[in-house]
């Protein structure tokens, strides 16, 4: 339970805010590539971490994120003609580029210097992983660019999604590290038929094998796991032969979350803030050796942004529309009655509240990860209002060596020796911030 401060402590991630400055030391991603494709194509509108922007690309083909209004008489540079290597506005042909700098001031007087006096916010952004990634802090602390395994791969090997979310982001992020809720929200019930397919034995299980564990044992003991970057969950259930079904997902400080997933090739999830009522879910599947199919990627896409027809900036499935909910399928099929698996947390997130009321909850043993995970983003954005750098920061995590993991061990082996590629070298109940 937190009290009210601290929720208002957690959540709010504008300018000035101790969480905004925190989110604002990290490389974030905010577009897929795709959703700005051309040069000198249209401006794009971007809401991130309670500031107003514009996303261009311009002639060059260079990126540019700037604040939506100009700083002549603040009409929005949405309108602007984005042509000749700058965003000009219409309203007096102020030209920017994709630095802040003006770059033409037609309606000033010849001779004047006055173009060199002007400059409109700006944030630096690279293209990698498919995705538009910022950075919104102090240029002396800027960070090498990202190198998560979705960054180090090529982009035919990559697949990325983006999906509005209508809540504040702690509570979503909150939903990818909750081990235990996958055994009711994400389960079907013919996934509690057994299953004897002889791979229920130390290794890798089959889907379906995979998929009944975790609808059998809905429960699971889980436990966190400090390391440089941020920290491992660690869920464990028993098998029908005794042995132990572990689940291995991982957090990298501030919201970067690995899905559990057999041979290290689950799904990748942020959450970033667009403001501190609203999120959205940037995510990544990636594959080691080869590139994915178009049929690949388009089932991808129409799985992860299901968006409303007569608006496509809003998903389909809301509160306003109960998620679609089927009832009769909520009896017959699955316990949500909603589907795909993706729409059941944004229902269960998005309906505690825009921001949840946080002394109403009861928290318990599997809930360690979400209570870890407040403790270090709160001990993280305190450090860094006190001078000290926030964790990873610096670029000497190998973050490309990060993985989850889905995998039965024997009933002695040590689920803590799972997934170590990135060097986590922590015991239970070590912490090592």
């Amino acid at each position: 339970m937190l009290t009210p401060e601290e929720t208002k402590f957690l959540t709010q991630t504008g300018p000035g805010t101790p969480m905004g400055d925190l989110f604002r030391r990290y490389w974030q991603p905010f577009l897929l590539s795709e959703e700005l494709p051309e040069n000198d194509g249209p401006a794009k509108r971007v809401r991130f971490l309670g500031e107003d922007l514009i996303a261009f690309r311009d002639t060059d083909g260079k990126l540019g994120l700037i604040d939506e209004r100009c700083p002549h008489r603040g009409a929005s540079l949405y309108f602007g003609i984005n042509q000749e290597r700058g965003l000009m506005c219409i309203y007096h042909g102020w030209k920017w580029d994709t630095e802040g700098n003006c770059v033409d001031m037609p309606s000033d007087l010849p001779g004047s210097k006055f173009i060199d006096k002007v400059h409109v916010t700006s944030y630096p952004v690279i293209e990698s992983a498919r995705v538009l990634w910022t950075y919104m802090g102090p240029k002396e602390h800027q960070p090498p660019p990202p190198n998560y395994i979705m960054n180090t791969l090529p982009d035919e090997n990559v697949m990325a999604m983006r999906t509005p979310i209508y809540c504040n982001y702690l509570q979503s992020i909150e939903g990818n590290l909750d081990s235990t809720h996958i055994g009711t929200l994400h389960m079907s019930y013919a996934d509690e038929i057994p299953v004897d397919d002889g791979t229920d034995k130390p290794g890798y299980p089959s889907l379906p094998m995979a998929i009944h564990l975790r609808a059998k044992y809905k429960y699971a003991r889980v436990d966190v796991q400090d390391t440089d970057y941020g920290y491992r969950l660690i869920a464990v259930r028993p098998t029908p032969n005794g042995n132990q079904h572990v689940r291995i997902n991982n957090l990298a400080i501030p919201v970067m979350t690995w899905i559990a997933g057999m041979r290290g090739v689950g799904s990748i999830f942020t959450h970033p803030p667009i403001d501190d009522e609203n999120c959205e879910r940037i995510g990544w599947q990636v594959s080691r050796d080869r590139p994915f199919s178009a049929a690949e990627r388009q089932a991808y896409k129409a799985r992860s942004m299901i968006m409303d027809p007569a608006d496509q900036s809003r998903r389909l499935m809301r509160i306003d529309n109960d998620y679609m909910q089927d009832r009769k399928a909520q009896k017959e099929v699955n316990p949500p009655g909603i589907y795909p698996g993706a729409e059941q947390d944004y229902c269960v997130t998005e309906t505690m509240g825009v921001v949840m009321d946080r002394t109403k909850e009861h928290l318990y043993g599997g809930d360690a990860a979400i209570i870890r995970l407040r403790q270090m983003l709160g001990k993280s954005a305190r450090d860094l209002q006190e001078g000290i750098e926030p964790p990873g920061a610096d670029g000497s995590i190998p973050y490309y060596k990060i993985r989850s993991e889905e995998i039965i061990i024997g009933p002695n082996d040590d689920p803590w020796l799972v997934a170590t590629d990135a060097g986590e070298t922590a015991r239970p109940g070590e912490r090592l911030r």
